[in-house]
């Protein structure tokens, strides 16, 4: 009987856990099958059917909520969702709430161009699924500190979380993410002016969203992605010279173009194919897609300033001059300096071209002098060599020196002659004395690499070698008979020195080492034992430990017989792996050479 109560007890359970989570499965299908307006609706009416307010399911109702308005930019909408999971009692005890609310505050932020603040969130969602160990949290983050990273230019820094991003959705799997990642890779590599590796990631990428469409129950919205890369990928062969695979690209744009599912990308694909045309001088065809771009972006459209830009660089090729620099001018007052440098550094070129033809050299000068300002910070973020930055400042010369001849034929003032040579002359001493200077500094840090690749491979020689030799005495011992052993047990083992000084100069050592290696490598000594397996790693209690290297890091705890070839094996294994300074990679050699001078004089000692 009582069996029979509990059985009904259960199955009643089940039954009610399963509706309700039913609202949630209804929006959640939505959003991968249908557009984001009818997906909205499908969750907004499974939010009102939802009758416990209270449960998990309501708040990741609200989280999906939140992600939808996010996504098509009502940002009061989201703020309020977001606040309501943020108030809920399941907040704080919920990883997986804590870990989607910090992302959706980060990407929201992100979307404003808020990008200091947007950071601060999208990192606290990398630590959180850093410390769960999630691979699809640390596969989405990695690839959101990637995209901010590159929103502020710095592109080292976006290449790096790229790559990790893409490497933890090749372990996933899915098919989706990874061409969400190769997508920004390519993006990336365009920025910094590599086209042949940016057109390679974005063929990646298209095929990977194309064999993703192959699936069963593949999420819709990855068509809107794939639009997206046909502009990417006709901008990309317009700036190779293949117009053959432009114009492909261009048709399927156009076949694909009812997909889009925002009048903001709307906006992103016709200024991109505005753009391939003004690149090729076609002025009619640009302007028809920059004035149907033009309907679709409103007052706060995050394209306006490149829109100005297209507008005034047609008018330029139709030789309208006045209303080109005055659209130019429109476009730099909607540019953000320090977001959009490239669209201020075309803009202030135009200008000078304009100027320049007109004969106007003292504005296009001043004009010049902020294309190369802008143009420089584009230079800094793609790692261009200063030698680049040189060539520059020569060719600012040189106009400098034509904007001096018209003056003086102007004027006709030989003593302003004389004055201004000097100063041309010292302009070009001092170019040359920088371009000396770089190219010293870059000899030394050169000298200085082949010094450290030298040294490196000097302690990874050394490190073998005492495997080596460890391995050999090993394999001689076992070949002696008992006699032999007892005979060498009371010779002098250089495995086995007693010696006080010996024995404290080893921890010094080895503390050292482990110092060095958390500075430099951000990880503890569970990881350095682990990665150079030479002390042994054991289970205590649930946690990893490291009994046998620990007690080589206490003078009251190292044996009295300790196996040095271990500590001397690890400080050679941080300094051929670990990035360290020149002064710790000094000190740390010192330390090792110390302890190698007293394992020599007491072998010598006990020949």
């Amino acid at each position: 009987m009582r069996i029979g109560v509990f059985l009904l007890f259960w199955s009643l359970s089940n039954t009610s856990l399963a509706n309700d989570a039913e609202p949630l499965n209804q929006c959640q299908s939505a959003i991968k099958s249908r557009p984001h307006s009818e997906a909205l609706k499908t969750c907004l009416h499974s939010l009102e059917a939802q009758q416990n307010k209270s449960s998990p399911v309501t708040i990741q109702l609200w989280l999906e909520l939140a992600d939808l308005y996010s996504q098509q930019g009502l940002h009061a909408d989201t703020d309020y969702y977001l606040a309501k999971i943020k108030q809920s009692e399941f907040f704080l005890s919920n990883t997986e709430v804590q870990y989607r609310w910090n992302r959706l505050v980060g990407l929201k932020l992100l979307h404003q161009t808020k990008y200091e603040q947007a950071k601060e969130y999208l990192h606290q969602g990398y630590k959180i699924a850093k410390n769960e160990s999630n691979k699809e949290w640390l596969a989405k983050s990695s690839n959101d500190l990637g995209l901010i990273h590159f929103k502020q230019l710095d592109y080292k820094n976006a290449l790096l979380y790229y790559k990790e991003s893409l490497k933890h959705k090749e372990a996933i799997g899915n098919l989706y993410y990874i061409g969400t990642t190769l997508n920004n890779l390519g993006l990336l590599n365009k920025d910094m002016g590599d086209i042949e590796q940016s057109i390679s990631y974005y063929e990646q990428a298209l095929q990977t969203y194309l064999d993703y469409t192959q699936l069963d129950d593949f999420d819709v919205r990855v068509f809107s992605n794939i639009s997206h890369l046909y502009e990417d990928l006709a901008v990309i062969y317009a700036l190779s010279g293949n117009n053959e695979k432009q114009n492909q690209y261009i048709d399927k744009i156009i076949a694909t173009f009812s997909t889009k599912l925002s009048n903001n990308e709307k906006v992103r694909a016709l200024k991109n194919l505005a753009l391939v045309h003004i690149k090729q001088k076609q002025s009619s065809e640009a302007r028809k897609f920059i004035d149907k771009a033009r309907k679709f972006a409103g007052d706060d459209s995050n394209y306006l300033d490149e829109i100005y830009y297209i507008e005034a660089y047609i008018s330029y090729l139709e030789k309208n001059y006045e209303q080109a620099i005055s659209l130019v001018n429109t476009a730099i007052s909607h540019t953000k300096e320090h977001s959009k440098p490239r669209v201020l550094s075309d803009s202030h070129q135009l200008l000078y071209t304009i100027y320049e033809q007109r004969g106007q050299y003292q504005k296009a000068f001043e004009h010049l002098n902020k294309h190369y300002q802008y143009k420089e910070q584009e230079l800094q973020a793609q790692y261009q060599s200063d030698f680049q930055l040189i060539k520059q400042q020569i060719s600012k010369e040189r106009l400098e020196r034509q904007l001096v001849t018209e003056q003086l034929a102007n004027e006709k003032q030989s003593n302003r002659i004389r004055s201004l040579s000097n100063i041309i002359l010292a302009s070009l001493i001092i170019l040359l004395a920088l371009a000396f200077l770089v190219i010293f500094l870059v000899y030394r840090k050169r000298k200085e690499k082949q010094a450290l690749l030298a040294s490196i491979k000097s302690h990874k020689e050394k490190l073998l070698l005492l495997e080596s030799e460890a391995l050999q005495e090993k394999d001689s011992l076992e070949d002696k008979n008992s006699e032999q052993k007892s005979l060498l047990a009371e010779r002098f083992d250089d495995e086995a020195c007693t010696d006080e000084q010996f024995r404290q100069s080893l921890v010094e050592l080895l503390i050292e080492t482990v110092n060095l290696w958390e500075k430099a490598s951000q990880l503890d000594r569970i990881e350095l034992a682990e990665k150079s397996r030479i002390w042994r790693v054991s289970i205590d209690e649930g946690r990893l430990r490291t009994r046998s290297l620990d007690k080589y890091l206490n003078i009251q705890k190292i044996p009295q017989n300790p196996r040095w070839r271990n500590v001397v094996k690890t400080s050679h294994y941080v300094l051929a792996e670990c990035e360290l300074s020149q002064s710790d990679r000094a000190l740390l050699e010192d330390k090792l050479e110390q302890v190698m001078s007293l394992i020599k004089a007491r072998s010598m000692e006990h020949g």
